[in-house]
């Protein structure tokens, strides 16, 4: 005897059964879908102790709870590829950030070529393509002219850029647009941007030249989460994101 049966016949013995039959199981719980939107920034990298592409991807997660979930890359050769493999359902929509220019950066290009730069690990790429036998460079599908211009409206400089910068940034915008190449009904849109380093509050926040060359404003969360409040308002503007599905009638 099963273990349903085994229970029907203890509840009829108690008087219990009502009108549950041994054919009956419980309906499994409804699973939520994962949100349509993923933001990824970088961690830390450089002897600093913090990354402020992460810093904002975590503050529009906190934005939009219900519409975006955050995920953090590791400053490592091929761990993009690894991430983007490792996500159980592709969102429509990945904007990923990276840290290191003086302002918002739209990044269009990536090419499949590594530079010979060490990681976190000290380590140098071992094979000198993101992608083997894949296209020789990538390009932005989305159009994103009108995006940087109402960004630096709103009062965050924004400009398009084809250098990403063959690092890690280069490599995450790569496996990005290789991933929407060939699942393109899943991944809609991909958008790569490079971000301002943050405002150094200690030793090893941000190198000199990176403070020379730092944005007039402060960067700090707040003011990231100020940009990336923008940047969605900005996409929805432009017609590159949804707007948000109206909350359910009860």
């Amino acid at each position: 005897m099963n273990s349903t049966a085994t229970a029907f016949v203890l509840l009829a013995a108690l008087g219990l059964t009502g009108s549950l039959s041994p054919a009956q199981t419980p309906a499994p719980a409804a699973t939520a879908a994962p949100p349509a939107i993923l933001v990824s920034g970088f961690e830390a990298f450089g002897g600093r102790t913090e990354n402020a592409s992460w810093v904002l991807a975590q503050e529009i997660a906190k934005a939009f709870p219900n519409e975006v979930r955050s995920l953090q890359v590791p400053v490592i050769w091929g761990a993009p590829l690894t991430c983007i493999k490792d996500v159980k359902q592709l969102p429509q929509v990945w904007i990923a950030f990276g840290e290191g220019t003086s302002e918002f950066q739209i990044e269009t290009v990536a090419h499949n070529v590594r530079g010979r730069y060490p990681d976190n690990h000290g380590t140098k790429p071992v094979t000198p393509d993101v992608v083997k036998d894949a296209e020789p460079e990538l390009h932005l599908t989305a159009k994103v002219e009108g995006l940087a211009e109402a960004l630096t409206q709103a009062g965050f400089p924004t400009h398009v850029s084809q250098n990403a910068g063959r690092y890690l940034c280069e490599e995450m915008l790569y496996a990005l647009l290789h991933e929407q190449k060939e699942h393109p009904e899943a991944l809609r849109l991909v958008l790569f941007i490079h971000v301002p380093p943050l405002t150094p509050t200690g030793k090893g926040a941000a190198t000199k030249k990176e403070t020379a060359a730092g944005v007039k404003h402060k960067v700090d969360a707040e003011w990231l989460q100020a940009f990336g409040k923008q940047l969605f308002a900005s996409l929805r503007q432009q017609g590159l994101l949804p707007a948000p599905a109206a909350p359910a009638a009860h």
